[in-house]
C-alpha cells in the first residue's frame, strides 16, 4: 500500500488555489445554486409524502406547511443574495428579516410583480399560523397548493 504525503505535493496547494480563485470571481455560484435546488426538491418532496401520508382530520397537513414555508423562506434569502446589489438579509438592528420584508424587498427590487408577491405572502402567512399553533386557519388543500406554488416558485427562480 501506498501512503501519499499531500503536506509536500504542489498540485494540492494549485489547486485549492485554483478553487478559490474560481470562488471569489463567483464561476461557482451556478453550482451552488444548483445544490441549493436539488435540496430545496428533495425537501419539497418530504413535504407531500407527508402531506398524503397524514391521517384526515388530524391536522396532518401541518407539518408540510411548516417545511414548505422553512424551504420557501431559503429560497427568498438565496434571491435576495442574488440581487444586484444584494438585498440585506436582516434588519437595521442586526435581526433577521421575516419572510414579508424579504418579500416586499424583493418586490421593491423588481424580482417579481405584486401578484407574486400577495401568493408569497399567503404561503407564508399559512407557514406563520402553522408554527404558531392556529391549525384551523387554513386547510389541508391550502396546503396542496401552497406545496404546488412554492414548487413552481423554485422552478422558476431556483431552477
Amino acid at each position: 500500500m501506498v501512503i501519499r504525503d499531500w503536506s509536500s505535493d504542489v498540485c494540492s496547494s494549485d489547486l485549492l488555489e485554483a478553487f478559490q480563485n474560481d470562488f471569489e470571481h463567483g464561476f461557482l455560484d451556478d453550482v451552488l445554486l444548483k445544490v441549493e435546488a436539488e435540496v430545496a426538491g428533495d425537501y419539497m418532496g418530504q413535504a407531500e409524502a407527508l402531506l398524503n401520508e397524514g391521517q384526515r382530520g388530524k391536522f396532518d397537513h401541518v407539518p408540510a406547511a411548516v417545511l414548505t414555508g422553512a424551504v420557501l423562506e431559503k429560497a427568498l434569502r438565496t434571491l435576495c443574495e442574488k440581487q444586484q446589489p444584494p438585498i440585506a438579509l436582516t434588519t437595521a438592528n442586526g435581526a433577521p428579516k421575516t419572510m414579508n420584508p424579504l418579500i416586499d424587498d424583493l418586490k421593491a427590487a423588481g424580482a417579481f410583480n405584486e401578484l407574486k408577491a400577495k401568493q408569497l405572502r399567503s404561503w407564508a402567512d399559512i407557514r406563520n399560523k402553522a408554527a404558531h399553533g392556529e391549525f384551523d386557519q387554513f386547510t389541508k388543500l391550502d396546503v396542496e397548493q401552497m406545496i404546488q406554488g412554492v414548487t413552481n416558485f423554485l422552478g422558476d427562480n431556483l431552477g
